[in-house]
Protein backbone atom coordinates (compact mmCIF):
# COMPACT_ATOMS: atom_id res chain seq x y z
CA UNK A 1 0.00 0.00 0.00
CA UNK A 2 1.60 3.56 -1.08
CA UNK A 3 -0.44 6.97 -0.52
CA UNK A 4 -0.13 10.37 -1.66
CA UNK A 5 1.89 10.88 1.51
CA UNK A 6 5.35 11.79 0.07
CA UNK A 7 8.95 11.40 2.47
CA UNK A 8 8.94 15.00 2.25
CA UNK A 9 5.51 15.49 3.78
CA UNK A 10 6.01 13.43 6.88
CA UNK A 11 9.56 15.08 7.53
CA UNK A 12 7.92 16.82 10.46
CA UNK A 13 7.75 15.11 13.58
CA UNK A 14 5.07 13.66 15.46
CA UNK A 15 5.68 16.51 18.01
CA UNK A 16 7.63 19.28 16.54
CA UNK A 17 11.28 20.02 17.86
CA UNK A 18 11.81 22.26 20.90
CA UNK A 19 15.32 22.63 19.69
CA UNK A 20 17.38 20.93 22.35
CA UNK A 21 20.77 18.78 21.25
CA UNK A 22 19.43 15.44 22.25
CA UNK A 23 16.32 16.35 20.29
CA UNK A 24 18.30 17.56 17.27
CA UNK A 25 20.33 14.25 17.57
CA UNK A 26 17.38 11.96 17.85
CA UNK A 27 15.88 13.56 14.32
CA UNK A 28 18.77 13.32 12.60
CA UNK A 29 19.59 9.99 13.32
CA UNK A 30 15.79 8.40 12.86
CA UNK A 31 14.30 10.81 10.12
CA UNK A 32 11.46 11.26 10.67
CA UNK A 33 11.27 10.31 14.57
CA UNK A 34 7.95 10.14 16.35
CA UNK A 35 8.18 12.51 18.08
CA UNK A 36 10.92 15.32 19.77
CA UNK A 37 8.05 17.48 21.85
CA UNK A 38 8.35 14.23 23.82
CA UNK A 39 11.47 14.68 25.89
CA UNK A 40 11.21 18.54 25.96
CA UNK A 41 11.00 20.32 29.00
CA UNK A 42 7.23 21.58 29.62
CA UNK A 43 8.49 25.13 29.25
CA UNK A 44 8.77 24.21 25.27
CA UNK A 45 4.97 23.34 24.99
CA UNK A 46 4.04 26.90 23.88
CA UNK A 47 5.50 26.88 20.74
CA UNK A 48 5.47 22.63 20.41
CA UNK A 49 2.19 22.17 18.17
CA UNK A 50 2.76 25.12 15.83
CA UNK A 51 1.73 27.85 15.44
CA UNK A 52 -1.82 28.52 16.65
CA UNK A 53 -2.48 25.40 17.11
CA UNK A 54 -3.49 24.04 20.99
CA UNK A 55 -2.04 21.04 22.85
CA UNK A 56 -4.52 18.21 23.33
CA UNK A 57 -4.99 16.41 26.96
CA UNK A 58 -3.89 12.98 25.37
CA UNK A 59 -0.69 14.65 23.99
CA UNK A 60 0.20 16.55 27.22
CA UNK A 61 -0.38 13.41 29.25
CA UNK A 62 1.96 11.54 26.78
CA UNK A 63 4.61 13.92 25.62
CA UNK A 64 5.04 16.77 28.33
CA UNK A 65 4.18 15.07 31.23
CA UNK A 66 7.26 15.09 33.61
CA UNK A 67 7.19 11.32 33.98
CA UNK A 68 10.78 11.52 35.33
CA UNK A 69 10.42 14.32 37.83
CA UNK A 70 10.06 11.68 40.78
CA UNK A 71 12.67 8.99 39.63
CA UNK A 72 15.68 8.64 41.68
CA UNK A 73 18.68 7.29 39.10
CA UNK A 74 20.32 5.59 38.53
CA UNK A 75 17.92 2.61 37.74
CA UNK A 76 17.10 0.77 35.15
CA UNK A 77 13.27 0.74 34.25
CA UNK A 78 12.26 -2.88 32.05
CA UNK A 79 8.78 -3.57 30.85
CA UNK A 80 7.73 -6.87 29.86
CA UNK A 81 6.48 -7.97 26.34
CA UNK A 82 3.45 -9.99 25.33
CA UNK A 83 1.45 -10.80 22.94
CA UNK A 84 -1.64 -13.23 21.74
CA UNK A 85 -2.31 -15.02 20.50
CA UNK A 86 1.23 -16.13 20.87
CA UNK A 87 2.21 -16.66 16.99
CA UNK A 88 2.25 -12.98 16.80
CA UNK A 89 4.53 -12.11 19.03
CA UNK A 90 7.32 -12.72 16.83
CA UNK A 91 10.94 -13.01 18.39
CA UNK A 92 11.34 -12.94 22.17
CA UNK A 93 12.19 -8.98 23.30
CA UNK A 94 12.99 -6.72 25.70
CA UNK A 95 12.66 -2.74 26.89
CA UNK A 96 15.01 -1.42 29.14
CA UNK A 97 15.62 2.31 29.89
CA UNK A 98 18.94 2.90 31.70
CA UNK A 99 18.90 6.64 33.72
CA UNK A 100 21.31 8.13 35.11
CA UNK A 101 21.51 11.33 36.70
CA UNK A 102 22.78 14.90 34.69
CA UNK A 103 26.33 16.42 35.47
CA UNK A 104 23.98 18.59 37.72
CA UNK A 105 22.64 15.51 39.82
CA UNK A 106 19.04 15.84 38.39
CA UNK A 107 17.31 13.11 36.35
CA UNK A 108 17.66 11.83 33.58
CA UNK A 109 20.22 10.78 30.63
CA UNK A 110 18.55 8.19 29.15
CA UNK A 111 19.75 5.26 26.80
CA UNK A 112 17.35 2.73 25.76
CA UNK A 113 16.94 -0.63 24.28
CA UNK A 114 13.85 -2.09 22.76
CA UNK A 115 13.39 -5.36 20.76
CA UNK A 116 10.07 -5.78 21.65
CA UNK A 117 8.38 -7.74 19.21
CA UNK A 118 11.53 -8.53 17.54
CA UNK A 119 11.36 -4.87 15.81
CA UNK A 120 14.81 -3.22 16.95
CA UNK A 121 14.30 0.55 17.56
CA UNK A 122 17.40 2.41 18.26
CA UNK A 123 17.49 5.93 19.50
CA UNK A 124 20.56 8.26 20.59
CA UNK A 125 20.79 8.00 24.42
CA UNK A 126 18.48 11.56 25.58
CA UNK A 127 20.52 13.93 27.71
CA UNK A 128 18.00 15.65 29.33
CA UNK A 129 14.55 13.71 29.23
CA UNK A 130 11.59 14.84 31.53
CA UNK A 131 9.21 12.64 29.85
CA UNK A 132 9.29 8.97 29.50
CA UNK A 133 10.71 8.02 26.09
CA UNK A 134 9.22 4.45 26.21
CA UNK A 135 6.25 5.79 24.63
CA UNK A 136 8.14 7.08 21.55
CA UNK A 137 9.94 3.55 21.18
CA UNK A 138 6.60 2.11 21.25
CA UNK A 139 4.46 4.08 18.53
CA UNK A 140 7.71 3.89 16.67
CA UNK A 141 7.81 0.06 16.92
CA UNK A 142 4.22 0.18 15.82
CA UNK A 143 4.65 2.62 12.73
CA UNK A 144 7.75 0.32 11.92
CA UNK A 145 4.86 -2.90 12.14
CA UNK A 146 2.25 -1.59 10.08
CA UNK A 147 4.78 -0.57 7.48
CA UNK A 148 6.31 -3.66 7.25
CA UNK A 149 2.79 -5.32 6.99
CA UNK A 150 1.08 -3.38 4.25
CA UNK A 151 3.97 -1.49 2.32
CA UNK A 152 2.54 1.42 3.14
CA UNK A 153 5.01 4.72 4.34
CA UNK A 154 5.87 5.12 7.49
CA UNK A 155 5.69 9.29 7.38
CA UNK A 156 1.67 8.37 6.80
CA UNK A 157 1.12 6.18 10.07
CA UNK A 158 2.77 8.77 11.85
CA UNK A 159 0.71 11.49 10.75
CA UNK A 160 -2.14 9.66 10.95
CA UNK A 161 -1.82 8.84 14.90
CA UNK A 162 0.04 12.70 15.15
CA UNK A 163 -3.69 13.64 14.29
CA UNK A 164 -5.11 11.27 15.83
CA UNK A 165 -3.81 12.19 19.37
CA UNK A 166 -4.23 15.76 18.74
CA UNK A 167 -8.07 15.72 17.92
CA UNK A 168 -9.94 12.13 18.52
CA UNK A 169 -7.95 10.28 21.73
CA UNK A 170 -9.86 9.79 25.05
CA UNK A 171 -8.34 10.29 28.18
CA UNK A 172 -10.09 8.65 31.44
CA UNK A 173 -9.36 8.06 35.06
CA UNK A 174 -7.40 4.68 35.39
CA UNK A 175 -6.78 2.23 38.17
CA UNK A 176 -3.37 0.52 38.38
CA UNK A 177 -1.93 -2.08 40.01
CA UNK A 178 1.46 -1.28 41.37
CA UNK A 179 3.56 -3.04 44.41
CA UNK A 180 0.42 -5.07 45.74
CA UNK A 181 -1.95 -2.07 45.70
CA UNK A 182 -4.17 0.26 43.34
CA UNK A 183 -3.28 3.38 42.69
CA UNK A 184 -4.53 6.30 40.88
CA UNK A 185 -3.67 7.06 36.46
CA UNK A 186 -5.19 8.50 33.79
CA UNK A 187 -5.78 6.13 30.57
CA UNK A 188 -5.19 7.53 26.93
CA UNK A 189 -6.96 5.96 24.31
CA UNK A 190 -7.16 6.08 20.61
CA UNK A 191 -7.78 3.82 17.28
CA UNK A 192 -5.73 6.56 14.66
CA UNK A 193 -6.92 4.78 11.66
CA UNK A 194 -10.82 4.62 11.70
CA UNK A 195 -11.42 7.86 9.14
CA UNK A 196 -8.15 7.09 7.19
CA UNK A 197 -8.47 7.76 3.83
CA UNK A 198 -6.56 4.74 2.50
CA UNK A 199 -7.90 2.71 5.14
CA UNK A 200 -9.71 0.40 2.51
CA UNK A 201 -5.69 -0.60 1.34
CA UNK A 202 -4.41 -1.70 5.05
CA UNK A 203 -8.84 -3.09 6.46
CA UNK A 204 -7.42 -5.40 9.16
CA UNK A 205 -5.37 -3.17 10.54
CA UNK A 206 -7.27 0.14 10.72
CA UNK A 207 -8.95 -0.87 13.55
CA UNK A 208 -6.01 -1.01 16.15
CA UNK A 209 -6.62 0.40 18.92
CA UNK A 210 -4.12 2.28 21.40
CA UNK A 211 -3.69 2.06 24.96
CA UNK A 212 -1.34 4.10 27.68
CA UNK A 213 -1.92 3.86 31.15
CA UNK A 214 -0.24 6.47 33.39
CA UNK A 215 0.61 6.95 36.74
CA UNK A 216 2.80 8.81 39.05
CA UNK A 217 2.81 6.83 41.51
CA UNK A 218 4.59 3.84 39.21
CA UNK A 219 8.55 4.72 38.64
CA UNK A 220 9.38 6.53 35.09
CA UNK A 221 4.77 7.40 35.03
CA UNK A 222 4.36 4.78 32.44
CA UNK A 223 2.12 2.08 33.72
CA UNK A 224 1.49 -0.25 30.12
CA UNK A 225 1.07 0.51 26.82
CA UNK A 226 -0.98 -2.05 24.60
CA UNK A 227 -2.07 -2.24 20.68
CA UNK A 228 -4.91 -3.74 20.28
CA UNK A 229 -6.71 -5.38 16.67
CA UNK A 230 -10.42 -5.79 18.27
CA UNK A 231 -12.59 -9.02 17.68
CA UNK A 232 -14.39 -9.43 14.89
CA UNK A 233 -17.39 -10.60 16.72
CA UNK A 234 -18.68 -9.26 20.17
CA UNK A 235 -17.86 -12.43 22.40
CA UNK A 236 -14.71 -13.22 20.46
CA UNK A 237 -11.46 -12.17 22.05
CA UNK A 238 -8.69 -9.92 20.34
CA UNK A 239 -8.01 -11.01 17.14
CA UNK A 240 -4.72 -9.67 18.31
CA UNK A 241 -3.05 -7.41 21.16
CA UNK A 242 1.00 -6.77 21.74
CA UNK A 243 1.66 -5.04 24.92
CA UNK A 244 4.48 -3.44 27.24
CA UNK A 245 4.22 -3.59 31.26
CA UNK A 246 6.36 -1.89 33.65
CA UNK A 247 8.32 -4.55 35.89
CA UNK A 248 9.92 -3.75 38.78
CA UNK A 249 13.25 -1.45 38.28
CA UNK A 250 16.62 -2.94 39.04
CA UNK A 251 19.03 -0.30 40.15
CA UNK A 252 21.56 0.20 37.16
CA UNK A 253 25.04 -1.78 37.09
CA UNK A 254 27.84 0.32 37.66
CA UNK A 255 30.23 2.37 35.32
CA UNK A 256 33.21 -0.03 33.82
CA UNK A 257 36.22 1.38 34.33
Amino acid sequence: MRTDDDEARGRAPLIATAGALALAMALAAVPPTLGARALAPAAASSAASGPGESISEAERLLFLHPHLATVRSPQTLTYAWSASPAASAGAPGHATLALQPRADGSCCRVHGEYTAGGIPIQLPDFESATANPIILYFLESEVRRLQRSTDGQSAHFRRQIRMALATRARVADASVRWNGRDVPGRAVSVAPFLDDPYRARFEREATTEYLFVLSDAVPGGVAAMSATLPASGPTDAPAQRRRLALEDPQPAAPAQP
